[in-house]
């Protein structure tokens, strides 16, 4: 199967090329409009609107809301290779993933495609964002990744994917600049295959060579039985499972070791001993290898409002477009929430330069349904507001929720990124002052706080 769907249940966070010609988009192109699908690329797959063939891009593995992706499914012939001419969009972020039955199996970020020659790239720090020329070009192999970094060759994703499988790949174009629309104003990269005779063929040539038929966009789900008869494992209270009060983040290592926990973690001894398993980093969901998370699951049965509270890493704030690419701790910080893995829907999103405020790097998210919301979970009063959904996990049970916190390219000295947590439950030491505390409440009782001056 092209797909492979598990067989217990659990939100594992994802969570999440074509078109430039080597002249790439400057500012007087973006309005143009650049085409949002090709022969090549499926989408756009966003929040903000249908695929051209009608998928909500809502239900695509937990999304991010200021995402755009786009899919593409191919096979290279034997001695084949597949190059993509595209140009960085003018925006946050850019990245190239590669995945087998959503595994991830290889990546380029955009501070790793190097620039044709007398192109700029844009995302590294201190580079002008706003220069003309921003052509690349990368190319993907069938082949498997060198077992030493060392080894790898520029510009080059090694795409290997299971045996039967095709190869997936998943373009992402994160927060464009204002104006630049929601590929960054610049078209989706171009396909050009190589056969191993030589003879190159681009466009819809290319595209009839490589591309898989089936281009239907991979939503990871469960049946709403299977999610039922995991939340009711012995032990367990199927009217709350897997939430718990306090609420318990852990990080994303893999989809099995998180599937676990809803039919483990009901008693303290099921708990300790996955926690004293350990786990691997191996991502799934379609996830981003440049990006980790830790997720959280609710129950509006310990309360109607969540509170949660923390620190904002340094982000390149680029939503003033400034003409040269800033640095920061992560490239960029959100928190969202989310259904279950019956629809694995994304309901609502806020980004870091939504919750910071002029007071400083810490922030308040109230998380509630719109009825709940309290008078004072407000910018006027400092408090960021983020919807719970009024769906609960789509299976039927309303009072279901999930939190997702994404850290994307951790700089290197950030001690405190989720990427630097390499143990199960050793999130809150090593994350500190930037690990999401919580707790349930009222609205009345939120609103008894009164409201700070932001």
């Amino acid at each position: 199967m092209r797909r492979r769907f598990a067989l217990l249940v659990l939100l594992a966070a994802p969570l999440a090329v074509i078109g430039a010609s080597h002249g790439a988009a400057s500012p007087s192109r973006a309005a143009a409009n650049p085409r949002l699908a090709t022969c090549f690329w499926e989408g756009p797959i966003s929040t903000r609107r249908p695929t051209t063939r009608g998928f909500d891009g809502r239900n695509f593995n937990f999304p991010e809301e200021s995402a755009t992706y786009w899919l593409a499914r191919f096979n290279l012939p034997s001695g084949s290779h597949l190059e993509l001419d595209g140009a960085y969009p003018h925006g946050r972020y850019m990245s190239l993933n590669a995945y087998s039955d959503g595994a991830p199996t290889d990546a380029l970020s955009d501070i790793a495609i190097e620039p044709l020659g007398g192109s700029t790239n844009p995302f590294v720090k201190g580079a002008r964002r706003d220069l003309p020329k921003r052509s690349y070009r990368v190319r993907v192999l069938d082949a498997a990744p060198p077992s030493n970094p060392s080894g790898r060759a520029p510009n080059t994703i090694y795409a290997q994917p299971a045996q039967g499988a095709s190869i997936e790949m998943l373009y992402r174009v994160y927060s464009p600049d204002q104006g630049y629309g929601l590929s960054g104003g610049v078209p989706l990269p171009r396909p050009t295959v190589t056969a191993a005779d030589g003879t190159r063929t681009s466009g819809g040539a290319a595209c009839a060579a490589v591309n898989d038929p089936d281009r239907s966009i991979p939503a990871q789900t469960i049946s709403p039985a299977l999610w039922d008869a995991a939340r009711a494992a012995p032990g367990c209270d199927a009217k709350t499972n897997p939430a718990y009060d306090p609420v318990r983040w852990e990080r994303f290592f893999n989809l099995n070791y998180a599937q676990l926990a809803v039919i483990s973690d009901c008693t303290p001894e099921g708990r300790r001993a996955r926690l004293a398993m350990g786990a691997q980093v191996q991502g799934g969901f379609y996830s981003n290898k440049d990006s980790a998370y830790v997720y959280a699951h609710l129950s509006r049965l310990f309360g109607p409002v969540l509170v949660v509270e923390g620190r904002v890493p340094r982000t390149p704030q680029t939503e003033g477009g400034p003409k040269r690419m800033p640095g920061g701790q992560l490239r960029y910080w959100s928190l969202c929430t989310g259904e279950s893995r019956v629809t694995t829907r994304t309901p609502d999103c806020l980004y870091d330069h939504q919750v910071l405020r002029r007071s400083g790097r810490s922030y308040t998210i109230v998380v509630s349904q719109r009825q709940d919301r309290p008078s004072n979970a407000t910018a006027q009063c400092g408090v960021a507001w983020l919807n719970w959904g009024n769906r609960g996990d789509g299976a039927g049970d309303p009072n279901y929720g999930v939190l997702i916190m994404r850290n994307m390219l951790a700089s290197p000295g950030f001690k405190h990124a989720i990427q630097r947590v390499t143990q199960p439950g050793t999130e809150r030491k090593v994350m500190g002052a930037y690990f999401p505390r919580s707790n349930y409440t009222t609205t009345q009782a939120f609103e008894s706080r009164g409201c700070g001056t932001g």
